[in-house]
Protein backbone atom coordinates (compact mmCIF):
# COMPACT_ATOMS: atom_id res chain seq x y z
CA UNK A 1 0.00 0.00 0.00
CA UNK A 2 3.00 2.35 0.17
CA UNK A 3 4.73 1.75 -2.64
CA UNK A 4 1.39 2.38 -4.24
CA UNK A 5 1.03 5.96 -2.65
CA UNK A 6 4.01 6.61 -3.23
CA UNK A 7 3.79 5.84 -7.02
CA UNK A 8 0.78 7.69 -6.87
CA UNK A 9 2.39 10.83 -5.07
CA UNK A 10 5.24 10.80 -7.31
CA UNK A 11 3.08 10.82 -10.43
CA UNK A 12 1.00 13.99 -8.94
CA UNK A 13 4.03 15.61 -8.90
CA UNK A 14 4.50 14.74 -12.40
CA UNK A 15 1.64 16.01 -13.91
CA UNK A 16 2.11 19.36 -12.55
CA UNK A 17 4.79 19.71 -13.92
CA UNK A 18 3.44 18.54 -17.49
CA UNK A 19 1.06 21.13 -16.84
CA UNK A 20 3.83 23.52 -16.30
CA UNK A 21 5.82 22.66 -19.31
CA UNK A 22 2.35 23.23 -21.73
CA UNK A 23 1.85 26.41 -20.25
CA UNK A 24 5.69 27.83 -20.71
CA UNK A 25 5.05 26.52 -23.85
CA UNK A 26 1.93 28.79 -25.01
CA UNK A 27 3.90 31.57 -23.28
CA UNK A 28 7.03 30.80 -25.79
CA UNK A 29 4.52 30.58 -28.69
CA UNK A 30 3.26 33.88 -28.23
CA UNK A 31 6.74 35.76 -29.09
CA UNK A 32 7.56 33.29 -32.20
CA UNK A 33 11.68 33.87 -32.76
CA UNK A 34 13.64 30.31 -33.86
CA UNK A 35 14.33 29.66 -30.34
CA UNK A 36 11.35 30.58 -28.73
CA UNK A 37 9.70 27.64 -31.10
CA UNK A 38 11.68 25.23 -30.75
CA UNK A 39 11.65 25.71 -26.42
CA UNK A 40 7.54 26.01 -27.26
CA UNK A 41 7.14 22.85 -29.25
CA UNK A 42 9.58 20.92 -26.97
CA UNK A 43 7.51 21.97 -23.88
CA UNK A 44 4.39 21.50 -24.91
CA UNK A 45 5.06 18.02 -26.46
CA UNK A 46 6.44 16.79 -22.97
CA UNK A 47 3.87 18.66 -21.12
CA UNK A 48 1.12 16.64 -23.09
CA UNK A 49 2.73 13.27 -22.58
CA UNK A 50 3.17 13.47 -19.17
CA UNK A 51 -0.92 14.88 -18.37
CA UNK A 52 -2.21 12.53 -21.02
CA UNK A 53 0.00 9.53 -21.42
CA UNK A 54 1.09 8.63 -17.70
CA UNK A 55 -0.16 6.06 -16.03
CA UNK A 56 -0.36 5.19 -12.63
CA UNK A 57 -0.97 1.50 -12.39
CA UNK A 58 1.61 0.89 -15.07
CA UNK A 59 4.41 3.44 -14.74
CA UNK A 60 7.21 1.67 -11.83
CA UNK A 61 8.99 4.37 -9.20
CA UNK A 62 12.03 4.21 -10.95
CA UNK A 63 10.84 5.60 -14.50
CA UNK A 64 8.32 7.87 -12.33
CA UNK A 65 11.68 9.30 -10.92
CA UNK A 66 13.22 9.35 -14.11
CA UNK A 67 10.54 11.32 -15.76
CA UNK A 68 10.41 13.69 -13.25
CA UNK A 69 14.47 14.36 -12.79
CA UNK A 70 13.96 14.81 -16.95
CA UNK A 71 11.37 17.63 -16.81
CA UNK A 72 12.82 19.52 -14.39
CA UNK A 73 16.03 20.00 -16.01
CA UNK A 74 14.19 21.21 -18.75
CA UNK A 75 12.96 24.08 -16.61
CA UNK A 76 16.58 24.48 -15.38
CA UNK A 77 17.27 24.88 -18.76
CA UNK A 78 14.81 27.59 -19.60
CA UNK A 79 16.50 29.29 -16.22
CA UNK A 80 20.18 29.00 -17.39
CA UNK A 81 18.59 30.81 -20.82
CA UNK A 82 17.30 33.50 -18.91
CA UNK A 83 20.22 34.22 -17.17
CA UNK A 84 18.16 33.91 -13.85
CA UNK A 85 20.77 33.86 -10.69
CA UNK A 86 18.71 34.34 -8.20
CA UNK A 87 17.69 31.76 -5.58
CA UNK A 88 13.74 30.82 -5.17
CA UNK A 89 11.24 33.22 -3.20
CA UNK A 90 7.85 31.23 -2.05
CA UNK A 91 4.97 33.61 -2.37
CA UNK A 92 1.38 32.94 -0.57
CA UNK A 93 -1.41 33.06 -2.00
CA UNK A 94 -3.13 36.04 -2.40
CA UNK A 95 -6.83 38.21 -4.59
CA UNK A 96 -5.31 37.25 -7.22
CA UNK A 97 -3.41 34.90 -6.95
CA UNK A 98 -5.61 31.51 -6.21
CA UNK A 99 -2.04 29.35 -5.52
CA UNK A 100 1.46 29.45 -4.04
CA UNK A 101 4.14 30.56 -6.65
CA UNK A 102 8.05 30.33 -6.80
CA UNK A 103 9.43 33.35 -8.01
CA UNK A 104 12.60 33.20 -9.91
CA UNK A 105 14.40 36.36 -9.87
CA UNK A 106 17.83 37.93 -11.82
CA UNK A 107 20.02 38.11 -8.61
CA UNK A 108 20.03 36.22 -5.50
CA UNK A 109 19.57 38.77 -2.70
CA UNK A 110 17.12 39.25 0.22
CA UNK A 111 15.33 42.49 -1.53
CA UNK A 112 14.42 41.21 -5.09
CA UNK A 113 11.95 43.37 -6.80
CA UNK A 114 8.39 41.08 -7.17
CA UNK A 115 5.50 42.12 -9.27
CA UNK A 116 2.05 41.88 -8.01
CA UNK A 117 1.13 38.76 -10.16
CA UNK A 118 -1.63 36.97 -11.49
CA UNK A 119 -2.52 33.15 -12.24
CA UNK A 120 -1.44 33.97 -15.79
CA UNK A 121 1.70 35.38 -14.92
CA UNK A 122 5.06 33.89 -15.73
CA UNK A 123 7.49 36.16 -17.11
CA UNK A 124 7.87 39.05 -14.72
CA UNK A 125 8.13 42.46 -16.29
CA UNK A 126 8.34 45.81 -13.99
CA UNK A 127 8.89 49.29 -15.67
CA UNK A 128 10.20 50.33 -19.27
CA UNK A 129 9.82 45.80 -19.08
CA UNK A 130 12.46 45.42 -17.19
CA UNK A 131 13.27 41.37 -16.79
CA UNK A 132 12.25 40.66 -12.70
CA UNK A 133 12.23 37.11 -13.54
CA UNK A 134 9.83 34.07 -13.86
CA UNK A 135 7.01 32.69 -11.33
CA UNK A 136 6.29 28.79 -11.84
CA UNK A 137 3.55 26.99 -9.84
CA UNK A 138 6.21 24.86 -7.61
CA UNK A 139 6.77 21.36 -8.79
CA UNK A 140 5.14 19.66 -5.37
CA UNK A 141 1.90 21.62 -5.29
CA UNK A 142 -0.37 19.08 -6.21
CA UNK A 143 1.09 16.24 -4.11
CA UNK A 144 0.70 18.84 -0.93
CA UNK A 145 -2.96 19.35 -1.85
CA UNK A 146 -3.45 15.64 -1.69
CA UNK A 147 -1.34 15.62 1.76
CA UNK A 148 -3.94 17.91 3.38
CA UNK A 149 -6.75 15.80 2.73
CA UNK A 150 -5.33 14.17 5.69
CA UNK A 151 -3.33 16.74 7.48
CA UNK A 152 -3.78 20.56 7.30
CA UNK A 153 -0.85 22.96 7.68
CA UNK A 154 -2.22 26.13 7.38
CA UNK A 155 -2.51 28.48 11.05
CA UNK A 156 0.23 26.30 12.88
CA UNK A 157 2.36 27.84 15.73
CA UNK A 158 5.97 28.62 13.86
CA UNK A 159 7.13 25.98 16.79
CA UNK A 160 4.65 23.13 16.10
CA UNK A 161 5.49 23.31 12.15
CA UNK A 162 8.31 20.30 12.72
CA UNK A 163 5.49 17.84 14.66
CA UNK A 164 3.27 18.50 11.33
CA UNK A 165 5.70 18.22 8.96
CA UNK A 166 6.73 14.68 10.33
CA UNK A 167 3.44 12.98 7.91
CA UNK A 168 6.24 12.97 4.83
CA UNK A 169 8.47 10.84 6.89
CA UNK A 170 4.49 8.49 7.83
CA UNK A 171 3.85 8.58 4.35
CA UNK A 172 7.74 6.93 3.62
CA UNK A 173 8.57 10.20 1.20
CA UNK A 174 11.59 10.74 3.25
CA UNK A 175 13.48 9.12 5.82
CA UNK A 176 13.83 11.77 8.68
CA UNK A 177 13.19 15.68 8.67
CA UNK A 178 13.55 18.26 10.88
CA UNK A 179 13.03 22.52 11.01
CA UNK A 180 14.72 24.30 13.34
CA UNK A 181 15.24 27.67 14.15
CA UNK A 182 18.95 29.11 13.38
CA UNK A 183 20.45 32.65 14.21
CA UNK A 184 18.23 35.01 12.63
CA UNK A 185 17.37 32.34 9.88
CA UNK A 186 15.20 28.61 9.99
CA UNK A 187 16.86 25.51 8.64
CA UNK A 188 14.99 22.72 6.90
CA UNK A 189 16.81 19.34 6.96
CA UNK A 190 15.31 16.45 4.96
CA UNK A 191 17.17 13.09 4.44
CA UNK A 192 16.64 11.17 1.22
CA UNK A 193 13.59 12.69 -1.00
CA UNK A 194 12.66 9.55 -3.89
CA UNK A 195 13.77 11.85 -6.40
CA UNK A 196 16.84 14.42 -5.45
CA UNK A 197 18.87 16.63 -7.82
CA UNK A 198 22.01 16.57 -7.47
CA UNK A 199 22.60 19.84 -8.93
CA UNK A 200 22.41 22.72 -5.75
CA UNK A 201 21.75 25.24 -8.58
CA UNK A 202 18.68 23.63 -9.24
CA UNK A 203 17.55 23.00 -5.65
CA UNK A 204 17.86 26.18 -4.40
CA UNK A 205 16.14 27.64 -7.89
CA UNK A 206 12.96 24.87 -8.32
CA UNK A 207 13.59 22.24 -6.10
CA UNK A 208 11.93 18.87 -6.65
CA UNK A 209 8.06 18.09 -6.30
CA UNK A 210 8.96 16.78 -2.37
CA UNK A 211 11.68 19.32 -1.10
CA UNK A 212 8.91 22.09 -3.15
CA UNK A 213 6.23 20.64 -0.90
CA UNK A 214 7.60 20.90 2.10
CA UNK A 215 8.64 24.35 1.83
CA UNK A 216 4.98 25.40 0.66
CA UNK A 217 3.77 23.37 3.53
CA UNK A 218 5.53 25.71 6.15
CA UNK A 219 4.53 28.58 3.69
CA UNK A 220 1.00 27.50 4.22
CA UNK A 221 1.34 27.24 8.26
CA UNK A 222 2.77 30.70 8.26
CA UNK A 223 -0.47 31.53 6.82
CA UNK A 224 0.55 34.96 6.40
CA UNK A 225 -0.14 36.68 3.49
CA UNK A 226 2.49 39.56 4.07
CA UNK A 227 5.33 36.84 4.13
CA UNK A 228 7.53 34.98 1.27
CA UNK A 229 9.70 32.48 1.86
CA UNK A 230 13.36 32.54 0.78
CA UNK A 231 15.71 29.92 0.08
CA UNK A 232 19.09 31.54 1.06
CA UNK A 233 21.38 28.59 0.78
CA UNK A 234 20.98 24.96 -0.10
CA UNK A 235 23.83 22.00 0.73
CA UNK A 236 23.85 18.23 0.55
CA UNK A 237 25.87 16.16 3.03
CA UNK A 238 25.59 12.63 1.90
CA UNK A 239 21.84 11.72 1.62
CA UNK A 240 20.60 14.39 3.59
CA UNK A 241 19.80 18.23 1.74
CA UNK A 242 20.05 21.22 4.15
CA UNK A 243 17.91 24.47 3.05
CA UNK A 244 18.60 27.85 4.74
CA UNK A 245 15.28 29.72 4.71
CA UNK A 246 13.97 33.64 5.52
CA UNK A 247 10.92 34.49 6.32
CA UNK A 248 10.48 37.92 4.59
CA UNK A 249 7.95 40.83 4.84
CA UNK A 250 6.36 41.86 1.50
CA UNK A 251 7.86 45.15 2.25
CA UNK A 252 11.42 44.12 2.34
CA UNK A 253 10.76 42.48 -0.93
CA UNK A 254 10.45 45.83 -2.70
CA UNK A 255 7.08 45.29 -4.34
CA UNK A 256 7.22 46.90 -8.07
CA UNK A 257 4.16 47.32 -9.95
CA UNK A 258 3.85 45.40 -13.33
CA UNK A 259 3.61 47.72 -15.96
Amino acid sequence: MKLNLKIKQSNIGIKTIGAVLIIIGLVFLSDPTSLNLKIAFASILMGFLIVFVISIKSTPEKICDKLIKGNIETIEKIIKELNLKGNAILIPKTENLTEERIIIPPKNIKTAKIPNIKNENVFLKGLKNKNLGIAFPPSGLSLLNELEKEEKFKITKIEDIDKKLQVFVGMDLIKSISFKQGQDFWVLELEKPIFCSKDLNLCKQYPCPICSAILVAILRAMNNPELRLWIKDAKQNGSKMTFYLYFIKRKETRVEQNC
